[in-house]
Order: structure tokens, then C-alpha cells, then sequence
């Protein structure tokens, strides 16, 4: 089985279960949960292959081609990038649309919150969604505490938004796992945490956002609390993914970091490094099958 994504799928009783989205063997992907006290046995192979597309029903397409990626950063070839129905959406600033008719139109009667996000080593970010998906958008990211900004109507209004505030130093509009990975011991309480983002409204002076955002504590949806010790990284940047093992107790997940223990050693891993890569296992791993996907809309 192909890994193409993580996905954080909300529960009826508003909880969210996390685990990967797969493809394997069928015309949609599977999910595979990743549940905390579980024993994995996973060995990742290459070489990554493309993840497909997604077309303008929502649904995720296999690569015709199952074309191999060789450009590091990129999880889709050529022709799968041209033909995804929201991947111009993702680069979006506001200034330029390159979407389909179709899909500005869509993006135009859309109502997006511009939010603000702040990790527990007191990195404020900011970032956009649709208004319907915004909390799942920052629990995807492993987000400690999220608040919404501004709800807009239409994309190319709320991106740019997003571009102008982002410029801000005291703001971040990517977080990487790296830095996630080394504020997994760090703990902000919510009060430092609103004091961060009342100081940063107050820089901005933007009117149209106001003075004051209410903070969520987003830690009852995460399955990772916190780990006795030190999480080892799975790998370093250096060292090769293929036939490369993850053994040992799911800890919990937290976005897209997965914390295993091995005895009294930690690993973290981000799942994100192993997108588009094989994934063999050795447990019986309850799958069901995903009838639609869309990521970041």
C-alpha cells in the first residue's frame, strides 16, 4: 500500500480519530487508524511515488502513471499538479488566481475564516481555511491553541489577508516539523498564550479584525498528551526512507507527528516525510474505505 496522506476525521461526538490515508489497490483511498496503546511493526519503501489528484467532485484520483517523484518537497508529478482541482488554491496570495473557472467560482460563494494558530513554544501563525473545516485545520497541524481572526467570503479576499499579516515578524505562515518535533515537551498555558496573540493584534493595528480573539485549548483532541522523556527523531535528514522500520507502542499522535515507544525510549516521527512511500506491515490493521477527500478546503 501506497501512504498518501494523514487525516484527522472528525467523530460524531466531535472528537477526531487520526490515522493514514492509503492507497491500496482500490479506486479510493482507505484509512488506517493509528490508535494509541497499539503495537506497530511498519517498514516504508521507495522509491515515493506520486499520490494522484483531486478532482472537481472532491475525490481523490490514483496517478495513471504511478509516476515516480524525484524532486524532493513534492508529493505529485507533473501532469497529476496540472489536473488537481484545488492544488493552484493552495499557493494562492490573493494577488493572481490560477484556478479553473469552476473552481474560482466555487472559491468566490465560499466562506473562509483567516485564523491565527500558537504552538507551545510560542510561535504564533497565521493561516486560512474554510470556515466549515477550520478547527480540523489545527489539528492537522499539531496546533496548541486556534482562534479565528476575520470570516471573509471568497478565497482571493482571505488570502490576501493571510499574505499582509504574514509579513509580520512576529508571525509564522509555515511551521515546519522540525520545530514542531522540538516543542513537543515545551508547555504554554492558555493566558501566555492570549497574551502572544493580544501583543500581535495590537502591533498590526487592522481594524477590520478588532482587538481581541478567543483562544480554543485544543489538547482534548490530540491523542498524544506528553511523553516521560525526550522523543529520538525517526531520522535523521541525511539518512535514506527506504526499508527504513518503525517499531514499537503508539504513544498517541499530535497533527502529524506520531510518538512510538520502544521500552523507556521514545521515537517521533512526522508522518509527512513518508508521503508517497510503500508501507508494509506486520499487524492486522482494521481499514475502511473513504468515499471523498479534500485537504485543505
Amino acid at each position: 500500500m501506497q501512504v498518501m496522506g494523514i487525516s484527522w476525521n472528525v467523530q460524531d461526538d466531535g472528537s477526531f480519530l487520526s490515522g493514514l490515508r492509503v492507497w491500496n489497490g482500490n479506486d479510493s483511498p482507505e484509512f488506517i487508524p493509528i490508535v494509541p496503546g497499539e503495537n506497530i511493526s511498519w517498514v516504508f519503501r521507495g522509491p515515493q511515488k506520486c499520490i494522484g489528484s483531486i478532482d472537481s467532485s472532491l475525490k481523490s484520483v490514483r496517478c495513471p502513471e504511478d509516476s515516480i517523484i524525484l524532486q524532493r518537497g513534492m508529493q505529485r508529478c507533473g501532469p497529476c499538479s496540472a489536473m488537481d482541482f484545488v492544488d493552484p488554491c493552495i499557493r494562492c496570495d490573493g494577488r493572481n488566481c490560477m484556478a479553473s473557472p469552476e473552481r474560482r467560482a466555487q472559491c468566490d460563494k465560499t466562506d473562509y475564516a483567516i485564523y491565527l494558530v500558537v504552538f507551545n513554544d510560542e510561535t504564533l501563525k497565521i493561516g486560512v481555511s474554510s470556515e466549515k473545516r477550520v478547527r480540523t485545520r489545527w489539528v492537522e497541524q499539531g496546533a496548541d491553541y486556534g482562534g479565528i481572526l476575520r470570516l471573509v467570503q471568497g478565497g482571493i479576499n482571505a488570502r490576501m489577508i493571510e499574505d499582509r499579516l504574514g509579513k509580520n515578524p512576529k508571525a509564522a505562515k509555515q511551521v515546519r516539523g522540525e520545530r514542531k518535533i522540538r516543542g513537543l515537551l515545551d508547555n504554554l498555558e492558555i493566558d501566555s498564550a492570549q497574551t502572544i496573540v493580544d501583543d500581535f493584534l495590537i502591533e498590526v493595528e487592522d481594524a477590520e479584525l478588532g482587538t481581541t480573539v478567543d483562544l480554543e485549548d485544543l489538547s482534548r483532541y490530540y491523542s498524544l498528551s506528553s511523553a516521560e522523556a525526550k522523543p529520538n527523531p525517526w531520522r535523521k535528514r541525511s539518512e535514506k526512507i527506504d526499508d527504513r522500520p518503525l517499531l514499537g507502542k503508539v504513544v498517541g499522535m499530535k497533527g502529524s507527528l506520531l510518538v512510538t515507544s520502544l521500552g523507556s525510549s521514545y521515537t517521533v516521527i512526522d508522518l509527512k516525510q513518508v508521503i508517497g512511500y510503500s508501507l508494509d506491515y506486520d499487524e492486522d490493521i482494521t481499514m475502511v474505505t473513504q468515499s471523498g477527500l479534500m485537504d485543505f478546503f
